[in-house]
């Protein structure tokens, strides 16, 4: 296959996986949703619960002063020690108010996700009756739920961009050697990437687990060395991750002086076996990013986190072998002089790998956008789209700098791989200081297109590195739990027995649920009816009918408090109305828990 033709299936491939992965749709996947609380959204109570508590869709982490309860007069009620509640995606707090007014009670939240970042909310509830507030959820949450420091979030992005970076120069220029050119071992230019690229994994790694305890508890750059902090990241996922990267950064460290000193000396033997140790070391590498992120956390894990491996090695090998590439395409020093032919063999194997890992990108990172986006809809209206669209765009400016590149590849293969030798024998000395002047000029445009995707690859990163920290579009775009209210007709076939049942679940989550049932007739006046009773029921687990109680509370309106509903998925409520002796009528209302 030629260049031009690969790069031709790399775009059809692009677009068609983006096309028809994004016609599927699946469960949220990745940074932590807010199923339920108890009390519910707006619910009005009674009494005042002993504790208030959150149901999110993964194991959570409790950030500092995780979850705080303020009254209708904007006074702390908690007892300031949030903890989990009967398992890993519960948390909650204890009330410890001796008085309990009646008003409105605002509750403000902040936890960290399974897979390393922040989450931060309020909602509020009332007993007795709803009230003004003195501490509106907003304002709770700038007060004393941090959002996070501008400062630290933005070095935070910046260390993970370099982490990228640093990953992409060891695991190219490494490959390069190994793959592409192994007396390239000799060059000052690629051992000095070889080390920029694992000092900058250990330096960013030590950074990232300073930075993380501020970052994700919303804290300024002065507590990056607070030792509870970096203990409480310690005991992380991530943490745990940091560490196993930090271990394998001294085995590659080693593997790196070894190879510097033994593989001008090796078989072949030798040599596969060095290649062997250097991809299991580099997918080690690779796996400390994937089982801390996106693709450890979701729908589909098992599948993800290879797939997710697999796209940092290809990413790693192309933009870190185009500047291995970069650095050894240096123009001749005495003008006229032909141009070694191992380093243009090696440009020519290059663009073989280059090709395969292109392909590797775009195949994994088109799975990556569909399990994180979605929908055609969160392109436009997440952060995690409109960053997804940037990468599209720069990665199809590199595909464009590439295709250069294989062009002069193409158009020079002959020359390159030595055939025109002869020919260039007979020809005068003229001739040949104008072929080989033609020859500079070649290798220049392959320089300027080469230097061109390495700079392009240095904004994938960045955006990379954006993305990992951004809310995906699954979950950015996943309807927040919240009461759900339906309308529905009703004829019992008698005389009067034609009307409207407006019907409220709240908060419609799993847990405990009040269901306010408003019977209407057609002039839309409340209306009392001779009986209104209901059940639940859900089929996909075979489950039901659950018996719902109703009581009439005032004219027209019925109301079953403390439905719990153990399970999310789609309920059906079956209310019967009955308007006479013998005129009634079956309704049905769906119920999408959460």
């Amino acid at each position: 296959m030629s260049g031009q033709r690969a790069l031709r299936a790399c775009a059809v491939t692009l677009i068609c996986a983006v096309l028809v992965l994004l016609v599927g749709t699946g469960s949220a996947a990745a940074h932590a949703a807010l199923l339920a609380t108890e009390p519910g959204q707006g619910a009005v109570v009674t009494t005042m619960p002993a504790t208030v508590s959150l149901t999110f869709s993964e194991p959570v982490v409790v950030a500092l002063a995780g979850v705080q309860v303020f009254g209708p007069d904007g006074a702390r009620v908690d007892d300031g020690h949030a903890t989990h509640l009967g398992g890993a995606a519960t948390v909650g707090v204890r009330v410890v108010s001796h008085q309990s007014p009646q008003g409105t009670y605002t509750v403000s939240w902040r936890v960290i996700s399974a897979d390393s970042h922040p989450v931060a909310g309020a909602f509020t509830f009332s007993i007795g009756h709803p009230s003004p507030s003195r501490a509106s959820p907003d304002r709770a949450v700038t007060a004393t739920q941090p959002l996070g420091s501008k400062t630290t979030g933005v070095v935070y992005a910046i260390v993970r961009a370099a982490a990228f970076g640093s990953f992409a120069l060891l695991v190219g220029s490494v490959g390069f050697i190994l793959f592409c050119w192994p007396e390239a071992i000799t060059s000052p230019g690629t051992r000095r990437i070889m080390l920029a690229g694992w000092a900058g994994l250990l330096v960013t790694a030590i950074a990232t687990l300073l930075l993380q305890g501020p970052y994700a508890n919303g804290l300024s750059l002065d507590r990056v060395a607070d030792p509870g902090i970096v203990s409480e990241t310690l005991t992380s996922r991530l943490g745990t991750a940091l560490t196993v990267r930090l271990v394998l950064l001294a085995l590659a460290g080693g593997y790196v002086v070894l190879l510097c000193a033994w593989l001008g000396h090796l078989n072949r033997r030798g040599r596969a076996w060095f290649m062997v140790t250097g991809v299991v070391l580099a997918a080690s590498l690779a796996a400390t990013w994937a089982a801390a992120d996106h693709a450890a956390v979701g729908f589909q894990p098992a599948l993800a986190l290879p797939i997710d491996v697999v796209h940092l090695l290809a990413m790693g090998g192309w933009l870190g072998g185009l500047v291995t590439l970069v650095v050894l395409l240096r123009p001749a020093a005495v003008p006229g002089t032909a141009a070694p032919t191992l380093p243009q063999r090696a440009v020519m194997r290059f663009s073989s790998v280059a090709t395969g890992a292109i392909m590797l990108v775009i195949g994994t990172g088109s799975y990556q956008s569909w399990r994180q986006l979605g929908s055609w809809g969160a392109f436009g209206s997440t952060d995690y789209g409109r960053l997804l669209l940037v990468k599209l765009g720069t990665v199809g400016l590199m595909l464009g700098a590439a295709s250069l590149s294989h062009r002069w590849v193409s158009r020079h293969r002959r020359v390159l791989m030595g055939v025109g030798a002869a020919t260039r024998a007979v020809d005068g000395a003229a001739g040949v200081a104008g072929r080989r002047r033609h020859g500079l000029r070649g290798e220049d445009t392959l320089r300027r297109s080469v230097l061109a995707e390495a700079a392009l690859g240095a904004v994938v990163l960045g955006v990379t590195a954006l993305l990992v920290n951004a809310e995906p579009g699954r979950t950015a775009t996943a309807p927040a739990p919240g009461p759900a209210h339906h309308v529905v007709d009703y004829d019992t076939g008698g005389p009067g027995g034609q009307g409207e049942l407006a019907v409220d679940i709240d908060p419609a989550a799993t847990g405990p649920n009040i269901i306010h049932v408003t019977v209407e007739d057609p002039t839309s006046a409340r209306r009392d009816v001779a009986e209104l009773r209901s059940e639940l029921i859900l089929t996909a687990r075979s489950l039901g009918p659950f018996p719902v109680p109703l009581r009439r509370t005032e004219l027209g309106v019925y109301e079953a408090t403390g439905v719990q509903l153990p399970y999310r998925g789609a309920w059906t409520l079956q209310i019967t109305v009955r308007t006479s002796d013998i005129d009634e009528t079956t309704v049905a209302v769906p119920v999408d828990v959460r």
